[in-house]
């Protein structure tokens, strides 16, 4: 359960390092925030919503 308070510290760093306009500390804030958020329980749920997100783009696509 470390990944949570990883994407919150990462998170702030992200933040922080934005507003310094600091890009290697952005990206490597960044990458953080993705592996923290892909290592989490909530992998699962971010990854059914893309799936959703991709059958409407979809069936929006063939649709007539």
């Amino acid at each position: 359960m470390i990944a949570l308070p990883l994407f919150l510290f990462a998170g702030l760093g992200t933040y922080v390092s934005w507003r310094m306009d600091s890009r290697p500390a952005l990206l490597v804030c960044a990458l953080l925030c993705g592996y923290a958020l892909a290592t989490s329980p909530l992998a699962s749920a971010i990854d059914a919503f893309g799936t959703g997100i991709n059958n409407a783009l979809s069936n929006a696509s063939h649709a007539k």
